[in-house]
């Protein structure tokens, strides 16, 4: 699906020189701890080397990278994140539609709370900086800057400030391809720690408290879906065909949710099935791919319900080849149509059967046709 757009928070990073390599302008804030920051700092040329190392690249140029408390750090992440109200509110509507938000709460909001409780650092691509939140030089704040690092170096090797269309699943796919390279090497740095190391990482993520209440769980899975199905795609690609296919994949990277959780697809080079979108009974305020990501979080729902259960879940995402949705306004209410491919007639059934219960739930569902499949949802 068009996910909301929210900000891919792209890495914090901070490098100095090593042998040949590019000397880094750390620069940590007044209010900083200078002695902190100085250990921090000298964990920089460590951390530069390992992602040098495990991604097989070499940094072009120093990264600039700034220590801040976290009054400054929250202002710089505000600042880089911006504000599209307007477009949290129709991804909201469209959330409600699909059964996958209960209202329609201020997701903007939530999404605020929810980075400002759990980002650590962050990599701005426009500006070529790197922001770190406090000064401590402790394994949770290392295999950050591992993770960060490998965007600051991604970015001078592909340029990761891109614009997408709204209406495919192209951000999100890429999204998986930058932020799965990214934990892929981080991983591999968390897998040399010591176990005490690896306990203060469990420990200091546990302190940072519980979600906040007003954050829905499908935010939380918009939010996490690149980072979990993300690294497996991207150590498949390197699996399978090097490091060099990796390193390709930047230039033709994934285009679906669906290339990602079956890498597969992407390495066999298949094109994504054409299909049109459907017909808007109103004025379109949204259109995009539910994809098989979207498909699947819809099937979620009706499996917590036991209407379906998990291996016809797999059936039917499975089986997804294809969809284009629009989404409308209806007085009080907001519609969304989807028009889906699916890959044979077990998924096809599978999927009729499907959003059948779906409809039983959801005053106000119609189902159309037997492949492609029309399914309008209004809420």
């Amino acid at each position: 699906m068009r996910l909301i757009a929210l900000i891919a928070v792209l890495g914090l990073v901070a490098c100095s020189p090593m042998g040949n390599r590019p000397q880094a302008k750390a620069s940590p804030s007044p209010s900083a701890s200078a002695t902190s920051a100085a250990a921090l700092e000298a964990f920089v040329p460590i951390a530069e080397r390992f992602v040098e190392e495990h991604r097989g690249l070499k940094f072009k140029s120093p990264v600039n990278v700034k220590f801040l408390a976290d009054v400054e750090f929250q202002d710089k992440l505000n600042q880089a994140n911006g504000s599209d109200q307007a477009g949290y509110v129709t991804e909201a509507k469209v959330l409600h539609a699909l059964g996958l938000l209960d209202g329609r709460p201020d997701l903007a909001k939530a999404e605020q709370e929810l980075q400002g409780t759990s980002v650590v650092g962050f990599y701005d691509p426009k500006v070529k900086e790197l922001y770190v939140r406090g000064v401590e030089a402790k394994a949770s704040v290392r295999h950050v800057l591992i993770h960060e690092l490998t965007h600051a170096l991604q970015d001078q090797w592909f340029s990761i400030d891109r614009t997408f269309s709204n209406d495919d699943e192209s951000e999100i796919a890429y999204r998986g391809l930058v932020e799965g390279d990214a934990v892929r090497v981080e991983d591999q740095y968390i897998a040399g720690l010591t176990a005490a190391e690896k306990r203060q990482i469990q420990a200091d993520n546990a302190a940072g408290g519980p979600v906040p209440a007003d954050v829905p769980d499908v935010l939380l899975e918009l939010d996490s879906f690149v980072y979990q199905a993300g690294p497996p795609f991207t150590r498949a690609v390197v699996s399978a065909e090097g490091q060099q296919r990796l390193d390709d994949a930047f230039s033709s990277p994934p285009k679906s949710t669906a290339e990602l959780l079956h890498p597969g697809l992407f390495l066999s080079r298949r094109a994504l099935v054409p299909v049109d979108f459907p017909t808007a009974d109103g004025t379109v305020i949204d259109k995009g791919v539910l994809g098989e990501f979207g498909l699947d979080l819809i099937l979620e729902r009706l499996q917590a319900l036991g209407e379906v259960t998990s291996g016809q879940a797999q059936t039917i995402s499975g089986g997804w080849s294809a969809d284009r949705y629009v989404a409308w306004d209806r007085g009080s209410q907001s519609c969304v149509r989807t028009r889906l491919v699916m890959s044979g007639q077990e998924a096809t059934a599978g999927l009729l059967a499907a959003l059948r219960r779906f409809a039983g739930d959801h005053p106000g569902t119609s189902i159309e046709g037997a492949g492609p499949v029309l399914f309008t949802a209004c809420a």
